[in-house]
């Protein structure tokens, strides 16, 4: 119960800290206005938009390839230490189950690119 009342206490202390610097911070009037930088940033046409997905999406590509050289990699290890265990030839197997479906998510994150851009492309189409 006295927990109860310490969280209680600190909580409303919290609030009542933040709402005072709240309404102090809403009264101050000299503000000067913030010019924009010079450069756009890095969306400067509708176009910007695949470019930043596409890339995103490359890099999640690699991350899984990667992923899947590893597993690939060390299922073979399992299957060549496994000498007749059979508990290990299937963790090996599954090993190599979760390499393919890391290579299928892997080529369809390279494929996503050119399909979003089909979809989604300005004028394109018929």
């Amino acid at each position: 119960m006295i927990k109860n009342k310490k969280l209680i206490t600190l909580t409303v202390a919290v609030v009542l800290i933040a709402g005072f610097a709240l309404v102090s911070a809403a009264q101050y009037t000299d503000v000067t206005p913030v010019e924009p930088p010079g450069a756009a940033g890095p969306i400067t046409s509708p176009g910007g938009i695949l470019v930043i997905l596409g890339g995103i999406v490359r890099i999640i590509a690699y991350i899984f390839w990667l992923a899947a050289i590893a597993f690939t990699f060390y299922a073979a290890f399992l299957y060549l230490t496994a000498s007749g265990n059979q508990e290990q030839i299937k963790k090996a197997n599954s090993q190599l189950k979760w390499a393919v479906v890391a290579i299928i998510v892997g080529l369809l994150a390279f494929g996503l690119p050119n399909l979003i851009n089909t979809f989604l492309s300005i004028g394109g189409g018929g």
